[in-house]
């Protein structure tokens, strides 16, 4: 068989002899010696790989004759015959060997030697990898002069799609990332090609609801099919299709509800643009049942939040759409904070945490969103308020106002600077006003910042200027002169004002998160404990007012049971007051002594004879 496919005419296939005895060696290949396997891949993979560029040839051909010329027609219809022949057969032999491709059908192995190798293998991962890229690169030549149109056979096209999808549930199969190439490459291209995307996107969901471990594979397949074709046709049928299932659906469905979500989080990282758009066919699913569903669009709204902070190119108008878009999306994830179900407040204070620390918060929210964060510390669920309490770490962290967050030192420097502002502003009214109407150059734009030809010189100098500024005012309070440094034009001050004003109510309402903050450490919960006192060293690290003598109150849960709480206090002691230095280090337990009550003092007596005997603390 192998001599006459290789010595023949490439569509000898077409011959009955010959494709009889192909097709009995085909349906028999499992059962085929190893050599005879290799022979049989290889001849078949090899003329249709022949195959492909004789169809280019064919098309230069017929450009040349008349469209009614027999021996052009009769070699088109030979070649799409062999084309479908040599595909249907490669096909088969990759689906026979994957469904025989158990332990005990892979190799007959001898266990009495270490050395001997297995008697009946041969290394089908290899082949596999390039027949699947084969078949996967004969659906980028040109098929419409084989099948008379732009798209081939409805049949052949569900033959190929049906057991490629098939491939997909076979978790091992995809761990080979040239087989997983493959497949997608296959999937994008019937689907956005050649037009199967309804057929496409049904098994692709069948798939999400059955299996979880499919998920990032069907996402990259859809970004494939996206960036090979610049066609977007099949990501948004599946997002449709997403926004139009009954709700209720989910509830029932919890382990397919979870893998929809996934694959829609997937998918906005990796099509942001084309989910923003698309993002209003999900929202119905916000006032579902599914917390899961739910759970997964505050996701996928975080997702579209980054990349819209990143995404900074573009036309004005095409930047104006997505800034409207931004607002909407911040929006709706505020408003879920409040959402009915405790896992998704948890999950939107999640979100809120990730975009803070990839900076994509914008100065003008990031007191709203503290806000939200202080009230969600007396939610009724604990998951809530351990979400909140990690926000809170995590705005303290990535806070755009400085190291030091003491509210005096805001004050002093906001007056200060209100002053400059309010020498310089007469000078700009004169020069940026025409009988009391503003200037052409300045506007406003949709996060109420000041936009003009020197917004982005004001944006890149805020946060520096600010934390600089701090600094030096209190240089200046101490050495008790009022003069502020120069930080530029009208504009650039207005800004700095605009700026410490922020920063003054951020520091307000964390110091007014500290009566809830003692309440919590007094939780039956363990984690409440913990992530309170995190809260607190970070809050104390900022110099936030009233984090220090919150800190104190920590001392008598040293006599907890919980040995995780013992264990926060203990650590967030040796932190805070012991040093490498033994001199600093009793001077700090000394002045706690000093300021703490007969609990404290028993409390302190017994952490540092804990800590004595662990050696963190010498004897000396």
């Amino acid at each position: 068989v192998s001599f006459d496919l290789s010595d023949k005419e490439l569509y000898c296939i077409e011959e009955q002899d010959v494709f009889d005895r192909v097709y009995s060696l085909v349906r028999g290949f499992s059962s085929l010696a190893p050599s005879c396997k290799f022979i049989l891949a290889e001849s078949l993979r090899s003329n249709l790989s022949v195959l492909l560029p004789n169809v280019d040839s064919l098309v230069r051909v017929s450009q040349v004759q008349d469209d009614d010329e027999t021996p052009t027609l009769d070699r088109v219809t030979s070649y799409r015959n062999a084309f479908k022949i040599y595909s249907f057969f490669l096909l088969h032999l990759i689906l026979t060997e994957e469904s025989n491709s158990g332990p005990s059908n892979n190799a007959k192995v001898i266990a009495s030697s270490r050395k001997k190798q297995p008697v009946n293998s041969w290394n089908w991962e290899s082949q596999r990898g390039r027949m699947l890229n084969l078949i996967a690169n004969s659906l980028e030549i040109n098929l419409s002069l084989l099948f008379g149109s732009t798209d081939p056979d409805e049949n052949y096209l569900s033959f190929i799609v049906k057991n490629t999808f098939s491939m997909f549930e076979k978790a091992t199969l995809l761990k080979d990332s040239e087989t997983k190439d493959a497949l997608c490459h296959i999937i994008g291209a019937c689907a956005t090609k050649y037009h199967y995307t309804e057929q496409s996107s049904a098994s692709i969901m069948h798939l999400l609801h059955k299996y979880d471990f499919v998920v990032t594979h069907m996402a990259d397949a859809v970004a494939f099919a996206e960036k090979k074709y610049a066609d977007g046709t099949l990501a948004c049928s599946l997002i449709r299709e997403i926004g139009r299932t009954n709700p209720k659906s989910y509830v029932k469905d919890t382990a397919g509800a979870e893998n929809i979500g996934r694959f829609l989080v997937e998918l906005a990282d990796r099509l942001p643009k084309l989910v923003s758009t698309n993002i209003g066919l999900l929202i119905p699913h916000f006032g579902g049942e599914s917390y899961k569903i739910r759970n997964a669009l505050v996701g996928v709204l975080g997702k579209l939040v980054a990349k819209a902070f990143k995404d900074v190119e573009g036309e004005v108008s095409a930047k104006s759409i997505r800034l409207q878009t931004k607002q909407a999306m911040l929006e709706i994830l505020l408003e879920r904070c409040r959402d009915v179900s405790a896992y998704t407040r948890s999950r939107v204070l999640q979100v809120w945490a990730e975009l803070c620390e990839e900076h994509s918060v914008s100065i003008g929210l990031w007191n709203e969103v503290a806000a939200v964060a202080a009230g969600r510390l007396e939610d009724k669920s604990a998951i809530v308020r351990k979400s909140a309490l990690n926000l809170l770490i995590m705005m303290l962290q990535h806070n755009p106002f400085g190291p030091q967050l003491r509210i005096a030192s805001f004050q002093a420097t906001l007056e200060q600077y209100k002053k400059k502002l309010n020498e310089l502003e007469p000078v700009k009214l004169t020069d940026g006003m025409t009988d009391g109407v503003p200037s052409d150059n300045d506007s406003i734009n949709g996060e109420g910042d000041v936009d003009n030809g020197n917004a982005e010189e004001i944006t890149n100098y805020q946060p520096e200027s600010l934390t600089d500024s701090l600094a030096h005012t209190e240089q200046e309070i101490a050495s008790k002169d009022n003069s502020v440094p120069d930080v530029g034009n009208v504009e650039q001050t207005r800004a700095l004002v605009a700026s410490l004003e922020a920063g003054l109510k951020f520091s307000e309402c964390i110091a007014a998160t500290m009566p809830t903050l003692l309440q919590l450490m007094a939780s039956s919960s363990a984690t409440d404990v913990e992530n309170t006192i995190l809260l607190l060293m970070r809050c104390r690290q900022f110099q936030i007012d009233g984090a220090e003598a919150c800190l104190r109150k920590m001392l008598p849960l040293v006599f907890s049971q919980d040995k995780s709480i013992y264990e926060a206090v203990e650590n967030a002691f040796v932190t805070i007051y012991i040093r490498k230095s033994p001199v600093e280090t009793a001077k700090n337990l000394l002045n706690l002594a000093i300021d703490s009550n007969v609990g404290d003092q028993a409390a302190l007596e017994f952490i540092v004879g804990a800590l004595v005997s662990k050696g963190d603390i010498s004897s000396i």
